[in-house]
């Protein structure tokens, strides 16, 4: 967003589809207590928040959780969550699925990667029978390294990188590509948007977030976030699309707060072969947007995985 990434680190965060090349690395132990929330079923995740459609709540019970959650988000110093994201567009009869994985380290540090799940002939995401683990394939990595973003885009096997300006980063991983989740900021989010506590019940707050500023409006036109009551970590985070008919909806666990990471998860690397683009310019993003969107070659289309890169989707580089 403009104000944080730049506008172009920003362009390429509205698109909310990320992920990469760089090895994971943690085995360490939690070292605070974690909430965990289970992938839904396809039906579940299709079902929108019941937090749009209640009643609000007493306004000054917002104004107190939003305090709580600010003191509860200065708390943490990594946060480590798995992701299972369904992008709903009625438009084109389409739902995809991913699998993802978001870590963050204060104050300015994050990776964000997700693979999209195949679908089987009824469109259904698919399961490996032998581990019951997803079948997918590497989609797009996003790192912000404290200095730049880095995005690899492996449909087009090249590399952008974003140079930020002095204390752009830590803004930016609150403005980022999952919003509400770490760095959380009372007096800014009131600023940037109209936050209604809906619902409330022994496990969770639901809460209506629209955007006041324009460049939030070219992202979503409203949101909605399940707000863990243990921990205060959002479980669930639902995206409208600006014109309100497509959606994007973030299922968030086993979420692993303050558990160490691997700081090589926040280091941009170049892969072999890639085309590297320093601070690209319009016609540089615009040229990749037509190449993600061609078809792949006729003697290859037969082969599955290349009808999968054929996609408008991007595929991730492997190492």
């Amino acid at each position: 967003m403009a104000s944080g990434w730049t506008i172009k680190a920003g362009r390429l965060l509205a698109a909310w589809a990320i992920g990469g090349t760089l090895a994971f690395g943690q085995t360490a132990e939690t070292a605070a207590p974690e909430t965990r929330s289970q992938a839904p079923s396809p039906a579940q995740a299709q079902a929108q928040p019941a937090a749009a459609s209640a009643p609000a709540v007493d306004p000054a019970k917002m104004e107190k959780l939003l305090a709580l959650w600010e003191r509860q988000s200065t708390l943490l110093k990594t946060l480590d969550a798995k992701v299972f994201r369904t992008d709903v567009i009625p438009a084109w009869d389409e739902v995809e699925y991913y699998e993802g994985r978001a870590i963050f380290k204060s104050p300015n540090l994050a990776f964000i990667d997700f693979r999209r799940i195949k679908q089987d002939e009824s469109r259904k995401p698919v399961k490996d029978p032998k581990t019951n683990a997803w079948v997918s394939i590497p989609e797009e990595r996003i790192l912000c390294t404290g200095d730049e973003v880095w995005q690899y885009k492996s449909d087009t096997r090249q590399i952008f990188i974003y140079p930020l300006e002095e204390g752009q980063a830590e803004k930016a991983i609150e403005e980022g590509p999952l919003p509400f989740l770490f760095n959380m900021k009372a007096e800014s989010a009131k600023k940037r948007y109209d936050m209604t506590l809906m619902s409330e019940d022994d496990k969770a707050y639901g809460i209506s977030i629209k955007p006041r500023l324009d460049v939030d409006k070219e992202s979503f036109s409203q949101a909605f976030v399940q707000l863990d009551r243990k921990y205060l970590l959002p479980i669930r985070i639902v995206l409208m699309s600006p014109d309100g008919k497509s959606k994007k909806d973030f299922q968030l666990g086993p979420i692993e707060p303050n558990k160490p990471v691997d700081d090589s998860n926040f280091k941009g690397k170049t892969v072999a072969n890639w085309k590297v683009i320093r601070n690209p310019s319009a016609e540089d993003l615009a040229g990749d947007d037509q190449a993600a969107s061609a078809p792949a070659p006729a003697s290859r289309s037969d082969r599955p995985a290349d009808q999968a890169a054929a996609r408008p989707t991007r595929a991730a580089p492997k190492r």
